[in-house]
Order: structure tokens, then sequence, then C-alpha cells
């Protein structure tokens, strides 16, 4: 701590010219507004500062009235004793202060300019529709929609004042979905637009926080993708998910579902320690009130029992392989063994046999959806401890602060019961071939991350290792998550009536998936933005390799 106090208050010192830092990178101090707070010592005025250059996110600091660290207000606070009952005022402080510096450069990207006629020539243009890549196309947009669709150099009668977009060498493609992103602060969701990801589905999320996302995103104040959000459901007890709401009954679940749909969301997320019995019963109250329902599959349930009392989705691909774990693993799934049986017994499962095979039958039969997140189990099953970044991170490495730099190295899942990291590769691998194997039979896969963000186009090409074709796996983060929440007349490919919803990346992604990492320009609600300026008002320092 003493050592971290330090650090801050050598960056402090440091004045505008701010500090390099070890391996790499350069930190700055950003003095925001003052707070009154009260302790031991009465009243006293601290004043808020922003630390950047260290994490993903502007680091939030109080220094005291000679400018010296005086504390930190988050998840865990550290404050002088006695100034406790400060926190949540601090923290309001905190979230108005980001608040303004993310109004500030979404008004700098939503003006009158961005959202005028735009002409985008000569490029590749991914159909979602058809799943297929044509060459040589010209795109017309204005006010937010699609205009007119033809041949590369065919579309002359064009608004006064259009703007046009040399793509040669670069593909027109959907604004990409993460059907798996937890929305997290407004830096985050910021990050998330610079990476072309322009709608996103979240499997969980606070209410009142989603509200206020919504609520300024609407008003222009905050630039984040479009969002269909779930709320968690879990029993209460010490293994509830954090931040889910808690029930003790079927009653109890059916009345959280009923408090889900009143908020305006847009599905409900049954957890690892509910309870089985309640899943039908509260399910069907869902449906009833139009709510979608999926989540991770409970302790003691198989993926099947949970898709027949109605799950319309299941969430990430271990829980999909409980179907064929054994029965320890299954009763415990709400604890660690949630990864450590998939990462032991996976390897040995035949997916051409029962009970894999008669599963994706009936979920075939049954318009299951799949949101395999592979991402995590890749960083998980295959990570040595502190080697170099996986695929996922490897491609942000050197554009991100040093810190986060440094946690892209992390190891994977513990070793256990004496399986080595080599075994623990082999089950990711029987997880790839499940992906695939769902897919091929016909089950709609939507990509996820479960993280950031950036992991999402590693998704995309664990899907083409997993036997999709890169069409497939581009839809499976375009058309298919449209679909899945209900927009499919609206978004998810790029047609004539259609919202202006796509991003122009440098590249062919039919014959190079991480083409899609290298985001030239944003339309995001029919506001034209580029790239490089995105990229850098959420913190990178470049372009991703």
């Amino acid at each position: 701590a003493r050592v971290g106090v330090k650090c801050k208050n050598h960056v402090v010192a440091a004045g505008p010219a701010g500090v390099d830092l070890l391996p790499s990178g350069h930190a700055t101090l950003t003095r925001a507004g003052t707070q009154e707070v009260t302790g031991p010592d009465g009243k006293r005025m601290v004043q808020l500062a922003f630390i950047t250059g260290i994490g993903s996110s502007p680091y939030p600091v109080w220094l005291d009235d000679k400018g010296h660290f005086w504390g930190y207000a988050g998840t865990i606070s550290t404050l002088p004793p006695g100034y406790e009952s400060n926190i949540v005022a601090l923290q309001q402080a905190q979230d108005a202060a980001t608040a303004e510096a993310v109004k500030a450069i979404a008004h700098r990207f939503r003006n009158a300019a961005a959202r005028g006629p735009v002409l985008f020539d000569h490029v590749e243009l991914f159909d979602a529709d058809r799943g297929a890549f044509v060459p040589d196309q010209a795109v017309l947009a204005a006010d937010g929609k699609i205009l007119a669709i033809g041949v590369g150099g065919s579309l002359t009668t064009i608004p006064a004042g259009t703007r046009v977009i040399d793509g040669r060498g670069k593909a027109l493609v959907p604004g990409l979905w993460d059907s798996h992103r937890h929305m997290g602060d407004d830096w985050g969701i910021l990050s998330n637009v610079a990476e072309g990801i322009t709608n996103y589905r979240s499997p969980g999320n606070d209410i009142d926080r989603m509200h206020d996302v919504f609520k300024r995103r609407a008003a222009g104040d905050l630039l984040a993708p479009e969002g269909w959000v779930s709320v968690i459901v879990d029993k209460k007890g010490p293994l509830a998910a954090q931040g889910a709401l808690t029930v003790s009954s079927a009653d109890e679940a059916i009345a959280a579902v009923r408090k889900i749909k009143a908020a305006g969301m847009w599905g409900v997320k049954f957890y690892t320690s509910m309870d089985p019995s309640w899943i039908a019963p509260a399910a069907a109250e869902a449906h009833r009130l139009g709510l979608h329902v999926h989540g991770h599959v409970p302790a003691h349930m198989r993926p099947l029992d949970a898709v027949r009392a109605g799950y319309d989705e299941v969430t990430h691909i271990n829980f999909v392989m409980m179907q064929a774990m054994p029965q320890d693993v299954v009763d415990r799934s709400n604890t660690e063994q949630r990864m450590v049986g998939p990462a032991k017994y996976a390897k040995d499962v035949d997916l051409n046999a029962e009970p894999i095979r008669g599963m994706i039958a009936e979920f075939v039969q049954r318009h299951t959806i799949v949101d395999p997140t592979l991402v995590v189990f890749e960083d998980s099953f295959e990570k040595e401890k502190g080697g170099a970044p996986g695929p996922d991170y490897a491609p942000y490495a050197d554009i991100v602060p040093a810190a986060i730099a440094r946690s892209f190295k992390a190891g994977g899942f513990p070793l256990k019961d004496g399986y080595t990291r080599d075994d623990y590769r082999k089950s990711f691998d029987k997880l790839v071939s499940l992906t695939g194997a769902l897919h091929k039979a016909g089950v709609p896969i939507v990509a996820g991350t479960d993280g950031e963000g950036m992991e999402l186009v590693r998704e995309i090409e664990l899907y083409h290792k997993a036997g999709f074709t890169p069409a497939e796996a581009i839809q499976s983060a375009t058309i298919v998550p449209a679909r899945m929440v209900g927009q499919d007349k609206r978004l998810g490919s790029i047609a004539v009536g259609k919202d202006a919803d796509m991003i122009l990346v440098d590249g062919d992604p039919s014959q190079d998936l991480g083409a899609l990492r290298r985001v030239t320009t944003v339309v995001m609600d029919g506001y034209v933005m580029d790239g490089d300026a995105l990229r850098t008002a959420a913190g990178y320092s470049g372009r991703p390799k």
C-alpha cells in the first residue's frame, strides 16, 4: 500500500508532463472537482483527480489540500480511518465526472457533419443475409439508413455533400455484436465502439446501471452500442451470483421475473445455484411476459433438463458439455466444478455418441440457441502461468497501458488431480469441436466474449477453427444475434432500408478474420466515425495487429 501511495504522489508531483512507466507507457494526472468529506478531523475538502495510462480506464484518486494522495473509493476503498461513511458520495462524484468526460467525447463524434450522407465505394461487401462476400460494391447511406447498394462506381446520383470513402482493399461488414458482454464502465463501453461493436446482448447487469446507460445513450451523451439486457436470478445463499436478484422460492423467482419485465429488460438469466424445481414455473412466467430465458445450467441439472424446463438458450459451452459429465460434477456445477469437470473429462467425450448426439438433436428440434464463449476456456485451459498473451489479447498487447498488457500474461485455470496442461488443452479442443457439431447440426450460435469485448474477433476465429466457414463465423456476430433479439429487419446485415450500422475494416475477412480487428470506420446510429480517433479516445495507442 505504501508503494502505491508513493507512486500516486510521484504522478501528482510530475504535473501535466506525467511520468514514464516500466516496462512501457506513460501516466498523467488530470484534476477534477472537489468534494467535502466528514471524519475524525471534522469537515475537509478533497480533490478528485484521474490518472490515465495505468489501466484501461482513467483511475480516480482523491488528493488532500497539499496535493498528496488522500484516498480511493471503489469496490474496495482505501480511505483514512473514520472516513468510511463518505464512500458513496465520493463514488457518485467520480461517476459524475466520468459521465461529463465521456459526454464531451460523445458530442465530439455525434455531430451533424458525422451524420451526413456517406458513400463507401469499391468495397468488398459482406452480405450477412446470404453469408456471402461480394467484391467491388458501393453502399450509400444517409439519415441513419442505407439508401442504395450497387456495383462499385455505379452510384453516381448522390446527395450534395456526400462524403466518399474509397474502400479499395477494405471490407464493409455489419456492425459487430458481442452477445455476452456484461457492460462495464463508460470507458469500456467506448472501447467497444472503437472495436467495431455496435450492438450487444448483456447476459446480466444491474437494472439501475442499464437505465442510466440507456438514458444517456438516447440523449447522445454516451457513445455506446445498442443493447439488449438480461438480469440474473439466483437462489439466495453463499454461492449466489454477484449482482443477481436472489430468491428463496418458486414464488419469489416468479416475482423476480416480473420485476425484470417491469424494468423494461429483454431477458432473464438463471444461474447455477437456482433450485431446479423453480426453473419451469419461472421460465413459463418469463415466456408469458415475452422475455428471453437463458443462463447457466443449475447444479443437479443437465442442459437438456434446463431446455425442457424452458431455456431458450444455454450460456457457455462448458454447461453444454455437462450433458456428458459425471454426476458428481453436475451436482456441484455451482462451484469450481463447472470448470474442473470439463477441463478433466471433456477430452474423452465422444461427440457422435449418446448422450451428446441426442442432446444436439433435441436442441435442433427445440430451436435452442448456444452462446459458447470459447475464448473463456481457451484462456483458462490452454495458458501457462506467466506466459505470452493468448491469441485473444496478443493483437492488443502493444497498444494498451502496461498494467493491462501485463494482465494478458496471467496463467490459466490451475491444474487439478494430476491432470496436465496438455489434458486441459485436449479438453478445450473438444469444446471447440462440440461448438462445431452444434453448428453443423443447425443449432444457432451467437458469438460472445464474457470479457472486455476485445476478445470478440478471437471468438469468431475459434468458430472458423470449429468448422464454420468465414462467412458463417461472421454471421454469428451479425445477423444471428440480430435474429435472436428480434431485430433482424433493422440490424444485422447491410441491406437497403436497414439502419446504417456497419464497419469498414482494412483487409479481406473472407481470407483473414483478423482483419475484423483493423477497424478504419464505424457507422453507428448513422454517425460516421474514424476508427483511429475512436481508439485514441478510448485509450488505445494505435491499431491492433
